[in-house]
């Protein structure tokens, strides 16, 4: 029996967008960089009061690996893939993979993506989309028999998402709230309600390149799916004005993942 929903799974990966912060993100005072990384996963604590006979999850354990790439300032690409393993509160092991690839442009127009996630080394699902902005946004699933979707024109990708965060990283408002599309759950957008922090947090475990600024700005995010009024889950993150994420948390209305940066380098492309 599977310990959580898939659908539950995917959504990390986004953003993941976030996931948003897994996206770089475009700042005025500070250089967009393309780079490496992978974060180790655990099982978040959680002060849920248990109700007999229901399944938990009791253990977590992974690697969360991210590749951002400026495709020499016509896209930006991303390869994400996320191994994790639960086990219940019966001893029962699942080991889920999520596969997630994007590519979208640097206006924001067109987004591809591809999304494969795995349990216990079987194939689940795999989903190919283009999305297209114009008067709405359209998703197509080449070579598929799924219908197209089409959304409000108010429903952005994560990219250009992801701008709005880091222009009001040291900015005044405290809240915005956004539509996203991004295709961890392909045939929905999120609603995601973004609350920004003072707290400034100085990783001192973490070896960064020189490159990376070592001052994070903590955020909390609710995803919402559609128009429901429940958030899917909850997501706290630390973040610089770089893109990178130190820290990711995300509460579920069971259980908590944490993703702490393990190691990150630097990528360089040859654009001539």
């Amino acid at each position: 029996m599977p310990i959580l929903k898939l659908s539950n799974t995917s959504v990390i990966i986004f953003t993941s967008v976030l996931c948003i912060w897994l996206f770089p993100l475009v700042n005025v005072k500070a250089k967009l960089l393309s780079y490496q990384s992978e974060y180790e996963i655990s099982l978040g604590d959680s002060d849920i009061v248990r109700v007999p006979g229901k399944t938990y999850v009791d253990k977590a354990s992974g690697n969360l690996f991210i590749d951002w790439i400026n495709n020499c300032d016509s896209s930006w690409v991303s390869n994400q893939r996320m191994m994790t393993r639960f086990v219940n509160s019966y001893g029962v092991g699942t080991v889920n993979e999520i596969n997630y690839s994007i590519n979208e442009n640097v206006d924001g127009a067109n987004m591809d993506f591809v999304l494969e996630v795995k349990e216990n080394a079987e194939l689940v699902e795999r989903t190919i989309g283009k999305a297209k902005k114009d008067n709405s946004l359209t998703v197509k699933f080449p070579r598929t028999d799924k219908k197209d979707l089409t959304f409000p024109n108010d429903v952005v990708f994560p990219h250009t998402f992801l701008k709005e965060i880091t222009n009001n990283l040291d900015g005044k408002e405290k809240i915005i709230v956004k539509k996203v599309y991004e295709g961890t759950i392909p045939e929905n957008f999120f609603n995601i309600s973004v609350f920004f922090t003072d707290k400034v947090i100085k990783e001192s475990k973490i070896e960064f390149p020189s490159e990376v600024q070592n001052k994070f700005k903590k955020l909390r995010m609710s995803y919402y799916k559609d128009s429901e009024s429940t958030p899917i889950f909850e997501q706290t993150v630390h973040l610089n004005n770089q893109g990178i994420a130190s820290y990711f948390r995300y509460d579920y209305p069971d259980y908590s993942l944490v993703l702490k940066l393990k190691k990150i380098s630097m990528v360089n492309l040859n654009c001539n």
